[in-house]
């Protein structure tokens, strides 16, 4: 019965998108802007429509991504059409006359000349914006990022105004670490937060930062979807590039990437790594309160993190004639992090004079190894532009994770004075296949509807191999603890398919659509026959509303509802970490969290400034959130539950301005009203608070080939479930000199000058109040070299690509 009436629904919506749009045809005028010289697209060109006669802007547009505009909704009349870029020559259409015989213009590719006299001062006056806001997605432009050369996409991100790093290199979008990372728009092998400190910034292109995706994407990811875009060669022939980077304390990465471009066939290859070591003090301190006394336990860590990746990758784009595409990617490689902590824990009971003392190391070890193919086809059907695409995904990870510990008595000065001290280890050895396969139809039916639809089939599979064993010293020998040594499957298969209208009706663009899909997921132990099953139909609906009123201004209204799913770690019954105050685990009976996100957008700009505004409001049930009790041994138990929800209202400011001829400014903020409710232990809790951040993005020219950025953040005090983070900031400052007429370019990088990008998480419970105090490594100093193997200029047209290496 629901699917019928699901049908009835997309039936009736599609006939009054066409009843609407048939019945107001007017005229249109369609077109693609190219450079002259490369034949490549030219996107946010300002095209005007002006009445001839008084010469008065009719209305207005900027050119998309791959160069396309349209103009729709001309009534009938006598106009000149302008189009006008920095740094090329305006292009004007004289005379464009539209009667009852031409409803439409297409005037097809129309290819711009450089300004000589702008091009000669480019090179110092010329600013590229560092990150700008389209209608559906923030664009950050990592080329031109100086502060992320030698770093991660991470580091790129921290652009972002809807994006919050902590010290620790985690990102949030919008306040939520729960979004879904792609790679050329597809799907990625390790998880989000693996690619994000992973993937080199020098081999990134831009990051698309898209907070209400459609219908058409995969409902995954509550906050939104970040899209990393790896450079091509955009030249005929061959090319490449090589960057190598060194910094303070054992900080080394290098990448190599090679391009050869014919013309129906692009080949794509590159090598990345990267050992980076990080340093830090963290130090937590918890008051235990019971009926008679107070304990007071204090933990100082001393830490040392490595985190490194070795990686392959191998792209294919072969477009053997204009209807057809086929592309094929690989990707392999290895990723590690090896943790060294000591810890100095101190124990006092008052009034009770009772006094302990301990010293333990912790040391972990993670070498995944895995590989990813990803192959897709697309079909050109008619010259209308309608599109028939096929993509197939396959990944495989074997997992090697360890931990060991050594728990040992100690004097107060923290000196061992145990000789049967407390071992511990665990041994996880697991893998995972992951299997993707989605087909998408696109089908125009005139300038004014689009119809997309398509389907899709995700299954996962993960077998965990955990032995968690402790020394014996009677025996003299490791003995497995048949309380929390298992086998077990964790399958996730998910069946999706979405319809989604486009349509343009008195100069609004339209998007309505609906995505179903359905979850079947199995947990099961293999020792104790245990298995924990969920099945679910979850329905999506989405819609955005834009209106450009001229080339400058225009506003957006979107809907969007999302999902998270609770990973195989989250749901892991079996201990993950434990010592003598902390004790965590999961909870196998995890529910995925359903986000509803609605936000309206107004941009402006011109040929100096952009402005944008986004206000937005997001609201999370069945809350996937870790939660902090007391346990047996009176340890601090962690778990995740669902027992919470949140909301929150915001506004992203961010404007971009060219102050001078050699000084450019990138100023954002995001400001926002936060609430979040849970219930621990029988008592609702609920706390809710005003936080903001702010960041300022320098750009200088020193000369033509001497540039400098310096960038200031500032993140205000942030409310959580059970306590709250405190403010936080940093300066960080890149300077950059070009040689070789630009074919080398080394730079120097200061990250957290100011050694200020440190703060403190305060917990509280019933009875327990427990503050983490975090200090990390500052400043890094980084130099980075960078090297094109060819920068000649093309001569031949390019293949079109999808895959971008």
């Amino acid at each position: 019965m629901k699917n019928t009436k699901i049908r009835i629904l997309f039936i009736v919506i599609l006939m009054i998108s066409n009843s609407i749009t048939a019945s107001d045809i007017k005229w249109i005028i369609t077109g693609k802007v190219i450079d002259n010289e490369t034949k490549l697209s030219i996107p946010y060109v300002t095209i005007s429509l002006h009445d001839k006669e008084n010469q008065n802007i009719i209305t207005g547009t900027i050119s998309n991504d791959n160069g396309e505009f349209s103009l729709d909704k001309i009534s009938e009349g006598t106009y000149y059409l302008k189009l006008s870029f920095m740094g090329y020559k305006d292009y004007v259409v004289r005379s464009l006359a539209f009667n009852q015989n031409q409803k439409a213009l297409n005037l097809g590719v129309i290819a711009l000349l450089h300004d000589m006299e702008a091009l000669s001062e480019v090179v110092v006056k010329s600013q590229t914006s560092l990150i700008r806001n389209n209608v559906d997605k923030q664009i950050i432009n990592v080329e031109k990022n100086l502060s992320a050369i030698g770093g991660t996409a991470a580091d790129a991100l921290k652009l972002s105004p809807s994006i919050q790093t902590d010290t620790d290199g985690g990102v949030k979008l919008r306040g939520s670490s729960n979004f879904k990372v792609l790679i050329n728009g597809k799907p990625t092998t390790l998880s989000s937060d693996e690619v994000l400190k992973q993937t080199p910034a020098n081999n990134i292109s831009k990051i698309e930062v898209i907070t209400n995706p459609s219908v058409k994407y995969s409902a995954e990811g509550g906050a939104g979807i970040v899209n990393i875009i790896l450079k091509k060669g955009i030249e005929s022939g061959f090319n490449g590039l090589v960057n190598m980077s060194v910094g303070t304390k054992d900080k080394y990465s290098g990448d190599v990437t090679f391009n050869l471009n014919k013309e129906k066939i692009s080949f794509s290859s590159g090598f990345d790594w990267r050992d980076y070591t990080k340093t830090a003090f963290n130090n937590y301190y918890r008051n235990l309160y019971t009926t008679d006394n107070v304990h007071n336990a204090t933990m100082l860590q001393d830490r040392k993190i490595i985190t490194g990746n070795l990686g392959f990758r191998f792209g294919l784009d072969y477009n053997p004639n204009e209807k057809n595409n086929i592309t094929y990617s690989f990707h392999t490689g290895y990723s590690k992090v090896e943790g060294d902590i000591k810890v100095k824990t101190s124990g006092k009971t008052v009034p009770v004079s009772t006094e302990e003392y301990s010293y333990n190391t912790f040391y972990l070890e993670q070498k995944p190894k895995f590989f990813t193919n990803n192959l897709g086809y697309t079909k050109t059907l008619n010259e209308k532009g309608s599109k028939l695409s096929f993509n197939a995904y396959y990944s495989y990870i074997d997992y090697y994770l360890f931990n060991t510990q050594r728990l040992s008595k100690a004097d107060q000065n923290h000196t061992i004075i145990d000789t049967t001290p407390y071992l511990h280890d665990v041994l996880n050895e697991n893998n995972s296949n992951d299997l993707r396969i989605d087909g998408d139809y696109t089908h125009i039916i005139s300038d004014n509807i689009t119809i997309e639809t398509g389907a899709s089939f995700h299954m996962y599979n993960r077998f965990l191999d955990i032995t968690y064993s402790t020394f014996d010293y009677e025996e003299n020998n490791w003995v497995n603890s048949p309380d929390y040594t298992n086998k077990y499957n964790f399958d996730e298969d998910i069946y999706a398919s979405y319809l989604n209208i486009n349509s343009s009706i008195w100069g609004i663009k339209t998007s309505i659509g609906l995505r179903l899909e359905y979850m079947d997921r199995i947990l099961k132990q293999q020792a104790s026959q245990n298995s924990y099953k969920y099945d679910k139909l979850n329905f999506f609906p989405g819609f955005s509303f834009s209106k450009s009123f001229d080339e400058n201004k225009s506003l957006s209204l979107v809907m969007s509802n999302r999902i998270n799913r609770p990973d195989e770690y989250m749901m892991n019954p079996f201990p993950e970490f434990e010592d003598d105050y902390f004790y965590a685990e999961g909870n196998p009976y995890l529910i995925p969290e359903i986000v509803r996100n609605l936000e309206l957008g107004y941009k402006y700009s011109n040929n100096k400034t952009m402005l944008s505004s986004n206000l937005y409001y997001r609201k999370t049930v069945d809350k996937l959130e870790q939660k902090l009790t007391i346990g047996d041994k009176d340890k601090i138990h962690t778990i995740f539950h669902n027992d919470a929800s949140d909301k929150a209202i915001g506004l992203e400011l961010m404007g971009n301005f060219n102050l001078t001829d050699w000084w450019s400014v990138n100023a954002n903020s995001n400001l926002y009203h936060y609430e979040i409710s849970a219930n621990i232990e029988g008592t609702n809790q609920t706390h809710k608070d005003f936080s903001w951040s702010s960041q300022l993005v320098n750009s200088i020219n020193l000369n033509k080939t001497t540039s400098l950025e310096v960038i200031g953040y500032y993140n205000s005090k942030t409310t959580r479930s059970q306590g709250e983070l405190s403010s936080y900031y940093f300066v960080d400052a890149a300077l950059k000199k070009q040689f070789l007429d630009g074919k080398l370019s080394v730079s120097l990088q200061i990250k957290d000058i100011l050694q200020s990008l440190n703060y403190e998480l305060a917990t509280k419970t019933g009875n327990m109040d427990l503050l983490g105090d975090f200090n990390n490594e500052s400043p890094i100093f980084l130099f980075n070299m960078s090297y094109k193997i060819s920068n000649y200029k093309k001569k031949t047209k390019d293949v079109q690509t999808d895959f971008d290496m």
